[in-house]
């Protein structure tokens, strides 16, 4: 199915933007080392940054349902561009947890509306092309952010990261406004249309879904793909420390994270042929419970070809999540703002909790390990009310 020409200039934003953002949050936390921070530290500046963007995506969200929202992505690349040459000149821990926020609130005024942006199609049919070439844009982006910020910090400082970003972030908001939004409005048989799409790739046509079920599931998969998230934020604010402790500097930290978001990015291939996902509680417990496991033994490999293995089952939750969030929150028309917003403010939640809690389980126990070992339990937690909220309504 051919790519619209609006889609894949949003694909490119998507991608330039991860990129920069992925970019200097692998030097902040080495950053943030040098200037002398420790774990509980490490476990603030990301929930300084993510609390911002919580609330700044479920503004961002609401205000794209009435007015553009490519001007609202443009506003929040021109901010993100700002704070970085900004955050770049920070020389204290106090002055670079200032200056986070700025960031936040341009990536919070990115994301949402581009994402309902995604959805704006005369075709229903066409929302699975649209999401998955999406994710697959912003997850490559945010591989080679990580590989490229490795290399860049260890040869370099920070300050290239800095920089480079600045410049992605002025080429996205050059690049959005050719991205015109389509007309708003649904197709005159949406049913027909989806369901025949469905039907290829064999999974429950949306006219048999009803709203309750759309629902329950979305629920989940907004639990998930928080969860997901934190887990990506604690292994960048709390890894770094670690690997250091075992010998391991940022380049092969650098590596690892891209090796993870490069398997994420084969799960979104993988998933935007597939639908036979949807609606099913076993895929999204089964990918939570390697996750759990993986997360949870990683604490204990100290050589990097064993680290890599691990990070295949990592990669492919932390797809399966975001997808379903994003898909789930796309198909209703009339509130995609609204819950777009809501499905990136659940991912700043993730990304500033579950850090926090690492850093403030390490910073008591004095055991580096211990941030890994949380999040496996908070998995087998969220797994368990996700199990309750799915299960088949009876008399429905």
């Amino acid at each position: 199915m051919r790519i619209p020409g609006r889609i894949l200039r949003i694909g490119a934003t998507a991608f330039c933007t991860d990129f920069s953002v992925y970019l200097i949050w692998v030097a902040i936390p080495y950053k943030a080392i040098a200037l002398g921070a420790g774990a509980l530290y490490l476990g603030i500046l990301p929930a300084i940054f993510s609390s911002t963007y919580i609330a700044t995506t479920l503004i961002s969200g609401r205000l794209s349902d009435r007015y553009s929202r490519i001007r609202l992505s443009r506003f929040g690349a021109w901010l993100f561009f700002a704070g970085c040459l900004i955050a770049m000149q920070a020389g204290t821990l106090l002055t670079l947890a200032i200056l986070l926020p700025i960031i936040a609130v341009g990536i919070g005024f990115f994301w949402a509306p581009v994402q309902a942006a995604l959805a704006d199609e005369a075709d229903l049919g066409a929302l699975d092309r649209n999401v998955g070439f999406f994710n697959i844009c912003w997850s490559v982006g945010k591989a080679l952010g990580f590989l490229l910020g490795g290399s860049l910090y260890a040869f370099f400082g920070d300050r290239p990261s800095f920089l480079v970003a600045a410049g992605m972030m002025a080429c996205v908001a050059l690049i959005l406004p050719a991205a015109r939004p389509a007309p708003r409005f649904a197709p005159a048989e949406p049913d027909e249309v989806a369901s025949s799409s469905a039907k290829r790739r064999g999974e429950l046509p949306p006219s048999l879904v009803s709203v309750v079920t759309l629902r329950r599931f979305l629920y989940v998969a907004w639990i998930a793909n928080s969860i997901g998230f934190g887990i990506g934020s604690t292994l960048n604010a709390h890894y770094p420390k670690f690997l250091l402790d075992v010998g391991l500097r940022s380049g092969s930290f650098g590596l690892i994270l891209s090796a993870v978001f490069g398997v994420q990015t084969v799960s979104f291939l993988v998933l935007r042929r597939v639908g036979g996902w949807k609606f099913r509680r076993g895929p999204v417990l089964l990918v939570q419970a390697a996750l759990a496991v993986s997360v949870g033994v990683l604490p204990w490999l100290r050589s990097l070809p064993l680290i890599l293995l691990a990070t295949i089952p990592i990669g492919v939750a932390l797809g399966f999540a975001y997808h379903a969030s994003i898909t789930y929150s796309l198909m209703d028309h009339g509130s995609r703002g609204r819950r777009a917003g809501i499905h990136e403010s659940l991912v700043g939640t993730g990304s500033f909790l579950l850090p926090l809690l690492g850093g403030m389980a390490a910073s008591q126990s004095g055991d580096l390990r211990m941030p890994f070992w949380v999040c496996s339990v908070i998995i087998l937690l969220a797994s368990l009310a996700q199990l309750r909220i799915a299960r088949p309504q009876t008399g429905a």
